[in-house]
C-alpha cells in the first residue's frame, strides 16, 4: 500500500510539474515569439497553399466575403477595410477589439488593441499578417489610461525582466493574450477556407 502511494504521489509531483511550465518557459510564448522586422517593427505572418482545386481569385473571394462578416463579431470593437485591391488579391482590415487579462465578479482587466490585418493571395500561397499593434490600456481610467505601441511592450527586450529569465508582470500578460489573438485569427481565416472547400 505504501509503494502505491509512493508511486501515486511521485506521479502527482510529475504530471504538477509539467502542468506549471512557466509561460516564459512555453515555446509559444517564449524567446522569439514576437517576430521584429528590418526597422524594428512587430509583426506575425503565416503563409499557407491555397486549396487544391480552389484557384487565388476564388480564395480572394472567399476570405473578403467572410472577413466583412467575422469582423463585425462581438468581441470586435471596431473594423474598417484599409484597402481592398481584388486585382492584386490583396486587402487590409484595421481592427479594434478587446483583450481580457482577467475577468472575476470584482475584477475586470482587460485592454483595447488596434491592429492591421492583410491577407495576400499570390501564386497559389495565402500570407496572413498582422503589424501596427497598439494598446490603450485602462483608457476609462481617470487620466485616460495608458497607450502604447506592441514594440515598446511586447518584445523580448520589453516583455523579460533584465536578466531574460521571467516575464515581467505589466508587459508579459499582454505579450501573451496578443500571441493568443494571433493565432485565434490566423486559425479562423483558415478554417473559413477549409470549411468552403
Amino acid at each position: 500500500m505504501k509503494k502505491a502511494l509512493l508511486i501515486f504521489a511521485g506521479l502527482l509531483v510529475t504530471a504538477l510539474s509539467f502542468a506549471a511550465v512557466a509561460p516564459e518557459d512555453d515555446p509559444k510564448y517564449g524567446k522569439g515569439a514576437v517576430p521584429v522586422d528590418e526597422n524594428g517593427s512587430v509583426y506575425f505572418e503565416r503563409s499557407l497553399p491555397v486549396p487544391q482545386g480552389m484557384t487565388d481569385d476564388q480564395c480572394y473571394d472567399l476570405l473578403i466575403k467572410w472577413s466583412k462578416g467575422h469582423f463585425v463579431s462581438p468581441y470586435v470593437h471596431a473594423s474598417r477595410v484599409l484597402n481592398e485591391d481584388a486585382s492584386s488579391r490583396r486587402f487590409i482590415f484595421h481592427m479594434d477589439q478587446i483583450i481580457v487579462f482577467k475577468r472575476t465578479g470584482l475584477v475586470l482587466d482587460q485592454s483595447n488593441v488596434e491592429y492591421n490585418y492583410s491577407v495576400a493571395i499570390k501564386n497559389g500561397q495565402i500570407t496572413l499578417r498582422i503589424t501596427d499593434i497598439k494598446y490603450r490600456y485602462e483608457e476609462h481610467r481617470e487620466g485616460g489610461g495608458q497607450r502604447f505601441t506592441a514594440e515598446e511592450w511586447i518584445t523580448d527586450k520589453e516583455a523579460y525582466n533584465r536578466k531574460g529569465t521571467k516575464f515581467l508582470k505589466s508587459t508579459g500578460k499582454f505579450r501573451i493574450k496578443t500571441i493568443d489573438m494571433k493565432d485565434k485569427l490566423f486559425l479562423e481565416t483558415i478554417d473559413a477556407v477549409i470549411d468552403n472547400l
